[in-house]
């Protein structure tokens, strides 16, 4: 699987698919302006086109240990309007292109099982999760600086001011996953990413405070049920430990700070080609694992895999498919919409959860069980409120600008067209 994948980013990348601008109909030029020798002389029509569908790679916006941030958050994969800021239509799905959705999403689910389940029992194993988080974005960085310098991937334009604009994201980056790996050495995996279900809340905190972005009132609503059942889960929770419970919650708070963070600091290297979701993730994860690394020595030093032979095994595993399912969740995310992705992302939990459960035979209590269902049932709603909120301000900036487009055309036929009074 592993080996598929990767050449699968290598041959494949993420291709980021425009219209083409439509011409102005040289006929209909001819037809508003005045005949030759008319008593007056029409003025120049401006240069225009109908802009087309574009997908701009934005920063890097990662969550759960690297899957993409909150669910339905288009932060990330922004349509640039046409006129009045309506976005393009999307095109009818092909059979080939939905093949190959659901080849890619079956991939994203597979991976993130596995890696979680792998994750788990090395930890069970051989608990050393400081060095083992430092060694998993350590092998991130080293597969994409291999891609680079090998060629297989576009290198990208590395300078000191996008360095000093990933410090603030790779900081959030680096806390949200050393946390993450220590709490689930804590307690169970089902239960652990119940707490990191709640990212949405925190996320919705953060981009209030930081970035004046407000929503409707149903969507802070929506959080509701998420913040709901995961007390539910936590009190009927049977391998609940405070230490592991506030990790998870301080992993949310890494997370949703550098998605902040990225839409602060990122704002001017938008249109950079070569900033694509998988070099700028690459980068992030070559900062992350310096960043780290100082306390992973002062924490772990230098551990030995110990006498079980599963061991090097599980961590080489471990550290490879951690990367693996952070590209794939890319590559999901730019053949879908937000909408589509978030959808994927909520069930992507599910999966997680009940393969653990299956895994590890893990007991549920039926409160427990009611708290998982409250919690995935609410990142879901707040997903679709989100899109929702943000497709009905798209569609009132369209309907105040569309008036005043009309109104200007009317008048410029008037001025061409009308024969002098």
């Amino acid at each position: 699987m592993a080996v598929a994948f990767v050449g699968t980013g290598v041959t494949g990348g993420s291709a980021f698919l425009g219209t083409r601008p439509a011409a102005v109909c040289r006929p209909c030029l001819a037809a508003v302006r005045p005949a030759a020798g008319g008593g007056r002389r029409g003025a120049a029509l401006p240069s225009t086109a109908v802009p087309g569908r574009r997908i701009v790679a934005t920063p890097v916006a990662v969550a759960d240990g690297g899957s993409p941030a909150a669910a339905g958050d288009a932060s990330r994969s922004l349509v640039t309007p046409g006129a009045g800021g309506a976005a393009a239509p999307e095109p009818p799905a092909t059979l080939r292109h939905l093949l190959k959705v659901g080849a890619l999403f079956t991939l994203f689910f597979s991976i993130n099982v596995c890696f979680n389940i792998t994750n788990k029992r090395l930890l069970n194993m051989w608990s050393v999760p400081w060095t083992l988080s430092t060694v998993q974005l350590g092998t991130g960085a080293l597969y994409c600086t291999a891609l680079w310098l090998l060629g297989l991937r576009r290198k990208p334009n590395v300078s000191k001011g996008l360095i000093k604009a990933l410090l603030l994201p790779s900081l959030g980056h680096t806390i949200g996953h050393v946390c993450s790996c220590i709490s689930f050495s804590f307690m169970a995996i089902s239960f652990a990413h119940i707490v990191k279900s709640a990212e949405p809340a925190f996320g919705a905190v953060a981009s209030a405070l930081f970035l004046g972005e407000f929503f409707p009132w149903g969507v802070y609503l929506s959080l509701i049920p998420i913040i709901s059942g995961v007390a539910m889960a936590a009190v009927s929770e049977l391998t609940f430990q405070w230490p592991g419970f506030l990790l998870a919650m301080m992993a949310n708070v890494g997370f949703a700070g550098r998605n902040v963070f990225s839409k602060l600091t990122m704002g001017n290297f938008k249109k950079d080609p070569t900033l694509t979701p998988e070099n700028l993730y690459g980068l992030i994860s070559i900062i992350s694992f310096l960043m780290e690394l100082p306390f992973c020595l002062i924490a772990d030093g230098i551990p030995t895999l110990g006498a079980n032979p599963a061991v090097p095994g599980l961590f080489f595993a471990s550290s490879m498919l951690y990367h693996l399912y952070n590209e794939v969740s890319y590559l999901c995310l730019y053949n879908v919409s937000p909408v589509t992705f978030s959808v994927g992302n909520t069930l992507k939990r599910v999966f997680i959860i009940v393969a653990s459960i299956i895994a590890f035979k893990t007991k549920v209590l039926p409160l427990n069980a009611a708290g998982m269902v409250i919690a995935i049932a609410g990142t879901a709603l707040y997903s679709w409120t989100k899109n929702r909120a943000a497709k009905a301000a798209t569609e009132a900036a369209a309907a105040n600008a569309e008036p005043k487009q009309a109104y200007g055309l009317r008048l410029y036929l008037v001025a061409v067209v009308a024969p002098p009074l």
